[in-house]
């Protein structure tokens, strides 16, 4: 509470699901239910910046052509939009050159991703995230890939979950089943999962995902076991994510403020949303053991291994 006063953020969602059954593990809805009901993980519709960026890179691995080692160049670059021209930055201002896509994310570098989605197509990315679950509507612009759409904390959670199951996807559910008296059951939601992922791209993911945290923006969310994640940070710190799973529980973390002020300058993701994802994953999964996520195995792509 007193860390989140000192960033000058008076709000905060949390989200977790279970990967194999899309039920709801847990939900914070805000700091204080007694002075606000507003449920920010259903409710809110916040920019996810760049923990929007695995669907970009996911996508790019399903069309076959794209690995994790596979290179792209972090270089100026302009597209036409309207009357003028946007030409993305990367959030440091400057130019890696040619960068392996799995750099690329850990370190979350704009302008890749921007040019992925260029080649990829960003309504093949609406076309998956609507696969995944997300409803809230999107545009096809070309900064979509950097979060440029509003998303729920839920439709973040529920998404990851369906990466960290390896592309088996059901909607996220709240209650089990209702019975009556009798004993007759009125609502059964049994999962029935669907595989709406290509399993390769989905490990190749998540694989990427896992260096973020041994190597990139989310070293703070390590938990001594393999996870996977990515953060996100939108203009002027106004949002701060993390969004990461382990195969037993995908969790969602949204920081900021109600009214759209900005935080304290230096607030990202990283800094102020990963710590409360690692300490709630610690305490979720004290009792539950640890699990290696599916690994990408280079023969069944047709590329060649790192």
């Amino acid at each position: 509470h007193n860390a989140r006063i000192a960033r000058m953020a008076d709000q905060m969602a949390l989200v977790a699901i279970d990967p194999r059954t899309h039920f709801v593990k847990a939900m914070v809805g805000g700091v204080d239910y007694q002075k606000s009901q507003f449920n920010r993980a259903t409710q809110a519709l916040r920019q996810p910046g760049s923990a929007f960026k695995p669907f970009v890179y996911y996508v790019a691995f399903a069309t076959g052509r794209y690995s994790p080692d596979s290179s792209i160049a972090d270089t100026p670059v302009s597209y036409p939009d309207g009357y003028r021209y946007y030409s993305p930055k990367n959030y440091d201002g400057s130019f890696m050159g040619n960068i392996s896509i799995r750099t690329a994310l850990e370190v979350s570098r704009n302008v890749p991703a921007v040019k992925l989605g260029q080649a990829v197509g960003v309504n093949q990315i609406i076309e998956v995230c609507r696969t995944l679950g997300i409803k809230s509507p999107m545009q096809p612009v070309t900064s979509l890939p950097l979060g440029a759409v509003d998303l729920t904390p839920m439709e973040m959670a529920g998404a990851y979950a369906t990466f960290a199951n390896n592309g088996w996807h059901s909607p996220p559910t709240f209650i089990v089943q209702v019975a009556d008296s009798s004993g007759n059951v009125l609502l059964d939601n049994t999962p029935n999962p669907q595989l709406v992922l290509d399993p390769w791209a989905a490990a190749a993911l998540t694989e990427v995902l896992q260096g973020v945290i041994v190597r990139g923006t989310a070293k703070s969310a390590q938990i001594g076991r393999p996870a996977a994640g990515k953060t996100g940070t939108t203009d002027s710190q106004r949002d701060v994510w993390f969004v990461g799973y382990v195969p037993q529980l995908s969790t969602a973390v949204w920081v900021g403020n109600d009214n759209y002020s900005p935080m304290r300058a230096g607030a990202t993701g990283g800094t102020y949303a990963a710590p409360v994802w690692r300490d709630f994953m610690t305490q979720a999964l004290a009792n539950v053991p640890a699990e290696t996520p599916v690994r990408v195995c280079p023969a069944l792509t047709g590329l060649e291994p790192a």
